[in-house]
C-alpha cells in the first residue's frame, strides 16, 4: 500500500498539464472561480480510473496502439491551451477561469492519467488483492490524490495572483511554453 501511495501521489504532483493549467487558472481568476476547472479534472480522472479498472487487462494488451492516439490527442489539446493561454487577455480586470468541461476534457486526453491509472491497477491494486470491492475502493485513491494534488497547485497559483497580475503576459508566455513543453514530451 505504501508504494501504491508513493506512485499515485509523485505521479499526481509532478509538474504536468493539469498541475500547470491548475496553477495559470488560479493565479488568474483566484481559488474561489477556478476550482470549477479541478472539479473537472476530478471527475475527468475518476472516468479514466473507472475506464481503466473495468478494462485493465484488455488496454494492457492494447497499450502500444491506444498509447500512440492518446499520445497525439494530448499534444492536439495541449497546443490548443498554450495557445489559449497566449490569447488570453485581462479586459477590465477580469479573467475568465478556466472551466468544467476543460479539466474533464483535458483528463479525457491525458496520456499521464492514463498510464497514471493503469500503473497504479495493474501493478499496485490487483495483485493486492483477489476481492473485486477492494480492488475499486482502493482504486478511489487515484481520483482523490490526484484532485489534491491539483489543489495544491491551485492554492500556489492563488497565492502568486498579484504577481500574476502585474506581470500577465509574462506569465502567460511562460505558462504557454510549459504546456507546449508538455506536448512535445509527450510525443518524443
Amino acid at each position: 500500500m505504501i508504494n501504491l501511495l508513493l506512485y499515485i501521489t509523485a505521479m499526481a504532483i509532478t509538474p504536468g498539464p493539469n498541475t500547470i493549467l491548475s496553477m495559470a487558472n488560479t493565479a488568474a481568476v483566484g481559488l474561489r472561480k477556478g476550482v470549477r476547472l479541478n472539479i473537472g479534472m476530478l471527475i475527468g480522472i475518476t472516468i479514466v480510473t473507472a475506464i481503466t479498472f473495468i478494462a485493465a487487462e484488455i488496454l494492457y494488451q492494447a497499450i502500444p496502439k491506444a498509447e500512440k492516439w492518446m499520445k497525439i490527442l494530448a499534444f492536439i489539446y495541449l497546443l490548443f491551451l498554450a495557445m489559449k493561454m497566449l490569447r488570453k487577455k485581462n479586459l477590465d480586470g477580469k479573467q475568465k477561469s478556466a472551466s468544467f468541461t476543460e479539466g474533464l476534457l483535458l483528463q479525457l486526453v491525458n496520456v499521464k492519467v492514463y498510464l497514471l491509472a493503469l500503473t497504479a491497477i495493474s501493478a499496485y491494486i490487483i495483485p493486492m488483492t483477489s476481492s473485486l470491492v477492494d480492488r475499486a475502493l482502493i482504486s478511489t485513491l487515484i481520483p482523490t490524490i490526484c484532485f489534491l494534488s491539483g489543489l495544491v497547485w491551485a492554492i500556489g497559483g492563488s497565492l502568486l495572483k498579484n504577481l500574476y497580475e502585474k506581470h500577465e503576459r509574462f506569465f502567460s508566455i511562460a505558462f504557454a511554453l510549459a504546456l507546449l513543453w508538455c506536448a512535445i514530451r509527450i510525443l518524443f
